[in-house]
């Protein structure tokens, strides 16, 4: 697999190398995944042949730096997210999945925000209609934003909250750091184990990605 991976790094910087005969260009760099639980158990992948415009760690706006992994700013959780349980809230804190769907689906005019922190392509993928999407991975600068004397989001300023994620625990993440700064005008839980639960409890035919 060493041999593999070091062959796989030299096609990708490789690619990006001029043919010394101007008519000719090395084809567009792509990447060998292994998978010995796949059939067939190599699969190639065509890579991007521009850098994204977005891109944290290699864009022209890049938030990613040698400083930064250096020097431990990073927030390693929030760039990454988590997929073992956590526990960061108490029961009282959350509730489950099949709760919250009766009171969802009750009395409209007294729902809670329902704050989804997937990122946006697992949003556009599937959603709960009437929900709010706010990445988990833009937390900290929405919530330093507000710790600096910014205006409240209009999500957190209605009342009651609910975050959702896919596993729950980005949501418990999520919901412990509007809980933090004080500011939230009503309560704040997460759904536990977010649409892992949903699925099971709630609609079956719900998305599994």
């Amino acid at each position: 697999m060493g041999v593999l991976q070091a062959l796989e790094a030299i096609k990708i910087l490789a690619a990006g190398i001029k043919s010394p005969d101007p008519s000719s260009q090395l084809p567009p760099p792509t990447m060998l995944i292994f998978s010995a639980y796949s059939n067939p158990q190599f699969r190639t992948v065509r890579l991007r042949p521009t850098r994204r415009a977005d891109c944290a760690a290699c864009s022209a706006n890049h938030s990613i730096t040698a400083q930064s992994l250096l020097s431990g700013s990073l927030d390693y959780v929030a760039f990454c997210g988590v997929a073992n349980p956590i526990t960061v809230l108490t029961d009282s804190e959350r509730v489950s999945a099949r709760d919250f769907a009766s009171y969802w689906n009750g009395d409209r005019t007294h729902r809670p925000t329902l704050l989804d922190v997937r990122d946006a392509t697992q949003f556009q993928l599937c959603n709960i209609a009437g929900s709010i999407n706010v990445p988990w991975s833009d937390f900290p600068a929405v919530i330093g934003a507000i710790r600096a004397g910014g205006d409240l989001p209009d999500w957190m300023s209605r009342g009651d909250v609910a975050v959702v994620c896919k596993l729950g625990n980005d949501s418990q993440l999520a919901a412990r750091m509007i809980k933090d700064t004080g500011l939230a005008r009503g309560n704040v839980v997460d759904i536990r184990d977010g649409f892992k639960a949903w699925k099971r409890d709630v609609d079956t035919s719900w998305p599994d990605y």
